[in-house]
């Protein structure tokens, strides 16, 4: 059964650091053995939009449809390992 790492987003800035984000992905694949990481972002967040352009350049989509229920005050982007 795939897995998936959910990471709470909130200090958006850090994720802005890509060296974070391949962490996250590293640690997502390696240590846990997981086929995707989600990123849940505040909508409200400064550079929310340069943020997404930034996840989606790379591969990242925003998951409209996730197994549970999401605050509408934000937002998943998710990317596949």
């Amino acid at each position: 059964m795939p897995k998936t790492l959910y990471v709470d987003g909130k200090d958006a800035p850090a994720v802005n650091d890509w060296c974070s984000v391949v962490a996250l992905l590293d640690l997502a694949d390696e240590k846990l053995q997981c086929s995707a990481l989600v990123i849940v972002l505040d909508k409200s967040s400064t550079g929310l939009g340069e943020l997404l352009h930034s996840l989606m350049y790379v591969g990242g989509s925003v998951v409209t449809k996730p197994p549970f229920q999401v605050n509408p005050a934000y937002i998943l982007v998710g990317l596949e390992i």
